[in-house]
């Protein structure tokens, strides 16, 4: 009986030698350095499309000029909503949430983006069909949103009842929650992922 981290460490490969089997002849070098090394070449794949976010994020108008100045206001909004059903005396005013207790202003960096970006480049790196990879995705971002507007809800209610501890859970609590739940979706998306290529090779042959 294999063990889990076998069985996804064997669906790596053999997903990766499916790719190569793609390619032209002539690179033999990195064919074999692709077969031998599965994980490194996972690696160096996430790290590349990692890069790419960032750039993005950094160097393009539009993340900062549109997508943000969209995006923060609609955490906000949501976030403003559900401390309302909650009885909260809350006005939203752009991106920022108010009650005559406790406010707080949703900034870049507090969205979820990165966290998400780290699971869906996480999910793109690994040498599976698409097919699989996109039902990751569109879970793991789902996921990951909700999470995020459970942490400026959780954030503020700690503002307005422990003020001392603002800090504590936002800058050390919720960054590495946000972290871990973003490596254990893409572990949960692995499995199912390594189990449902194995179910299908079973079916196959």
């Amino acid at each position: 009986m294999k063990t889990a981290t076998e069985r996804i460490y064997e669906t790596m490969t053999k997903n990766s030698k499916r790719h190569l089997r793609k390619k032209p002849a002539g690179d033999r070098f990195f064919k074999g350095w692709r077969r031998r090394h599965p994980i490194f070449l996972f690696l160096a794949v996430f790290a590349v499309l990692m890069g790419l976010f960032y750039g993005f994020a950094v160097f393009t108008p539009f993340y900062k000029r549109d997508f943000l100045l969209s995006y923060l206001p609609f955490n906000a909004r949501v976030s403003g909503a559900i401390l309302g059903f909650f009885g909260q005396d809350i006005t939203v005013a752009g991106r920022t949430i108010s009650s005559p207790d406790f406010s707080v202003e949703v900034y870049s960096g507090c969205d979820g983006i990165e966290p998400i970006a780290l699971f869906v480049c996480a999910v793109l790196a690994f040498p599976a069909p698409f097919l699989r990879k996109l039902p990751g995705i569109i879970a793991g971002t789902l996921l990951l949103a909700i999470l995020n507007f459970v942490r400026v809800v959780s954030l503020f209610g700690v503002g307005v009842y422990f003020p001392k501890a603002f800090l504590f859970m936002h800058l050390d609590v919720w960054q590495a929650l946000f972290i871990f739940f973003a490596v254990l979706f893409w572990i949960v998306w692995l499995r199912w992922a390594a189990q449902n290529q194995i179910s299908t090779q079973h079916v196959s042959s």
